[in-house]
């Protein structure tokens, strides 16, 4: 008995269920036919031809999808939020069952025809007509969704530590501000809605402001003034800043690590051939690294970016480079038989500079103890062949040789044969040759020293310079040191940003 009064119940409560979906199906459809039984889509609702029908704007930001600096085009995805009074879309709730809205297509009513006029890819409108919400009090409330591809001067001045301000200009496409004007979804909120706003990984944003613009027609010369076609435009501007983890990680220390290492090449020994080998490897780097900058940044002839600045930079660096190990090496190798050594040349890179510098002249010392110790031998030698007088009276015969002292007080009378005489004149010989030897060696190492010098000139002064130009290229940036914190501003701009 108890089952069979719960199927009863519940027989009874879908019949109950049905009975109101029919009845509320029934009401829809009649206040549809009703509705809709002499309404035009192609007729702008107002009561009165010069009315003008007021449309309440707004954008809801949801992705920076990117930023094509190269095409200075901006990928958005966006909700347009639009609203508008209908007065043939009224009716009683009492009279058709207490319904307060119904959806219809976009194309069974008047819909302004709001397009994206500074759009970079042909697609004016929103890609998706989703139906408008119609209140029961003649209120129409539309929010496509739309992807936009717009155009924005992209300011590549400061790249990578740049910011740009993208704007997305709404208007009507055939209604002048006398016909359809513009005013704000929400009177007391005036920026991008951005709640459901997904951050995004390349650019961070600072602020949109929205204004309701009226510029000048071009076209108003071409008319008489009662036909004037002035436009309005609703303007959506997005102030973006690029995050530089990424381009500071994979340009900008490299080239930094790229132009100090340059430094090291006057490190390197003066007769090193890696001096040259060095030099031509990090110009080919910094040539690979001018050609991957030229296929990201647009073709611009108005800035020099500022990455392309500090590549330059270190590019003229690098050729500077190589001319100065060039100089090094050719004065490195330069001898007595091929290059006469001005007095400027020695006063200034022997006696002057090694002193700023702080230099010190290689193994001097122990040079100069070797010469004390062969001088007295070759200039007794040498004493000895211009102190001897020789007699030879025959060929066979032996020879008489007095030897003279410096104070010419002992005379030596001896006899020397003719093979002691001839071993004379070898030492004689080999006296001189050592001492033009040791006047080539001299003149060859300072020679050597000197390129020794301007290497070492050059390091000094190719650090300073690298370092200095470094700075002030880097430095000149004018958010290069300032630290966005992202989730910080939008909570700031929207309390009820992440929020679901």
């Amino acid at each position: 008995m108890s089952m069979e009064f719960g199927q009863f119940f519940i027989l009874f409560g879908l019949i109950f269920l049905i009975n109101d979906v029919v009845e509320c199906s029934y009401h829809e459809e009649q206040l549809y036919k009703e509705l809709f039984q002499n309404y035009n889509p192609l007729i702008r609702p107002v009561r009165k031809l010069d009315d003008t029908i007021t449309v309440s704007f707004s954008i809801a930001l949801l992705q920076l999808i990117s930023v094509v600096e190269k095409e200075q085009v901006l990928k958005t995805n966006v909700w347009l939020q639009v609203k508008w009074h209908d007065y043939q879309m009224q009716w009683k709730r009492e009279k058709y069952g207490g319904i307060q809205s119904i959806r219809v297509p976009p194309n069974q009513v008047w819909t302004p025809d709001i397009v994206l006029f500074n759009n970079a890819d042909g697609r004016y409108e929103a890609s998706f007509k989703s139906h408008v919400v119609v209140y029961h009090n003649g209120d129409m409330n539309w929010v496509p969704p739309a992807i936009y591809k717009s155009s924005c001067y992209i300011d590549v001045k400061f790249f990578p530590f740049d910011q740009q301000i993208c704007e997305l200009r709404f208007g009507s496409w055939t209604y002048n501000q006398h016909q359809l004007n513009f005013t704000y979804y929400d009177e007391k909120e005036r920026n991008v809605t951005i709640k459901d706003y997904v951050v995004s990984g390349s650019w961070d944003l600072l602020d949109g402001p929205m204004s309701i613009q009226y510029p000048p027609d071009e076209t108003n010369i071409l008319f008489e003034k009662s036909y004037r076609h002035d436009r309005v435009e609703f303007v959506c501007k997005l102030v973006i800043r690029r995050k530089t983890l990424f381009y500071t990680v994979n340009l900008i220390i490299p080239t930094m690590l790229i132009s100090f290492l340059s430094i090291f090449v006057f490190y390197l020994p003066t007769d090193a051939g890696e001096k040259m080998t060095l030099s031509i490897s990090i110009l080919l780097a910094l040539v690979v690294f001018l050609l991957l900058i030229s296929k990201i940044l647009p073709p611009t002839s108005t800035v020099i970016p500022l990455i392309a600045k500090y590549l330059l930079f270190t590019f003229i660096m690098n050729i500077i480079t190589i001319f100065c190990t060039v100089l090094i090496i050719n004065y490195n190798y330069r001898t007595p038989r091929t290059n006469k050594m001005p007095y400027w040349t020695r006063r200034l890179f022997i006696d002057i500079l090694p002193r700023i510098l702080r230099m010190e002249r290689p193994n001097k010392y122990e040079r100069e103890n070797d010469d004390e110790m062969i001088k007295p031998t070759i200039m007794n030698s040498i004493r000895a062949s211009r102190v001897i007088s020789i007699t030879t009276p025959t060929m066979n015969s032996e020879q008489s040789l007095t030897t003279t002292d410096n104070d010419e007080e002992n005379q030596l009378d001896f006899f020397l044969t003719k093979e002691v005489y001839e071993a004379v004149e070898d030492l004689s010989f080999i006296a001189n040759q050592m001492r033009s030897a040791s006047h080539y060696e001299e003149i060859r190492d300072d020679w050597k020293y000197i390129a020794t010098v301007i290497d070492r000139l050059q390091l000094y002064i190719f650090f300073a310079v690298t370092t200095f130009g470094t700075l002030s290229i880097l430095f000149n940036a004018p958010y290069i040191l300032n630290v966005v914190d992202q989730y910080a501003i939008l909570k700031n701009w929207d309390p009820t940003f992440g929020t679901t």
